[in-house]
């Protein structure tokens, strides 16, 4: 399985990565990337290094899957196809895929830097401000949530928006029905903290199924697999016991107690306007932080519709509509 890197890589050879230097992680990341989208015929994948503040290799990777070519390339499907192939071909794909289990292995690049207790700090990474009137600076905006049903023990891997709230401390917004709230309340209602995951760097597979729809108690690293014709190979995380990609570029394991809750956002919707300034909601007391060796942080700054940002959702939802009206 191809990690974050490797994809980088090819999306390089295809001639569709950009590489930007010396950028502010406050609002010019993230301004920068939505000039380069209004501009650009292909809305080429951003990666950002040298950012102001952080050492060179601390990079922030974003817009990945904002062209249809970039969006196959994930998916494994053919290279060429214009918009309206790539509906028809995901409209006969999806209807195919069969789930295969994630290959659980020992260890992988994920671990060769670990931090717990005084040494754990989420903002040793480049975490951007990303909109002007955001409550703080985001983390997880491309990111896998990762929680198990305390009943059942079906992994759910969801992208929920996590802000920075201090050196290991991070609010997570999940909406009502959202399955990890779901996870979430239950442990509650028995009065236990929630065991939990996050991953803030991955091959873009992940992102793209744990944001899109996928069919209920399916876990999605399993549908992702089904997606490739292969197995995505996880880790079980060393103090929940939870899945991680064990390539992944970074990811944290830590808990949600009961009743603690801090402020969080506004932050800029996929509306294109600021949504959801939450006077208290759930907060991840980060028990440990693992990290690869020049890590890459994935951002999806969700900018106004008409970047183009959101092309992956608008060609995925496309077929899932037109097989619904077939």
């Amino acid at each position: 399985m191809a990690d974050l890197r490797t994809w980088l890589a090819e999306v390089e050879r295809i001639g569709q990565l950009m590489t930007v230097e010396n950028v502010n992680w406050d609002l010019e990341l993230s301004t920068l990337t939505e000039i380069i989208n209004e501009q650009s015929k292909i809305r080429p994948a951003i990666l950002f290094d040298r950012v102001k503040d952080y050492p060179q290799g601390y990079r922030v990777a974003a817009n990945l899957v904002s062209s249809v070519e970039r969006l196959a390339l994930t998916l494994g499907m053919k290279a060429g196809l214009s918009d309206m192939d790539f509906i028809q071909a995901w409209r006969r794909q999806v209807k195919k895929i069969t789930p295969m289990t994630a290959e659980t292995v020992v260890s992988g690049p994920l671990f060769e830097n670990v931090r717990k207790g005084k040494d754990i700090d989420v903002l040793k990474f480049p975490v951007p401000r990303w909109h002007e009137l955001d409550g703080g600076r985001y983390i997880g905006t491309d990111d896998l949530v990762i929680t198990r049903d305390p009943e059942e023990g079906w992994v759910n891997v969801g992208t929920y928006r996590v802000m920075v709230h201090g050196a290991d401390g991070l609010a997570l917004h999940m909406s009502p029905g959202k399955h990890g709230r779901v996870h979430k309340d239950k442990y509650h209602q028995q009065g236990k903290p929630l065991p939990i995951a996050v991953c803030f760097g991955h091959h873009p597979i992940n992102f793209v199924v744990a944001s899109t729809d996928v069919p209920n108690r399916v876990n999605e690293y399993d549908y992702a697999g089904g997606i490739l014709g292969r197995p995505l190979q996880v880790v079980k995380g060393p103090l929940t016991g939870l899945p991680i990609p064990h390539d992944a570029e970074i990811a944290i394991e830590g808990e949600v107690a009961v009743d603690d809750v801090m402020p969080e956002g506004p932050f800029g919707e996929w509306t294109g306007y600021y949504a959801s300034n939450q006077p208290a909601v759930p907060v991840i007391q980060i028990k440990a932080l693992y990290f690869r060796n020049d890590p890459i942080l994935c951002g999806f700054p969700l900018l106004k519709p008409s970047s183009g940002d959101n092309l992956h959702f608008s060609l995925m939802r496309s077929a899932l509509i037109w097989n619904a009206l077939d």
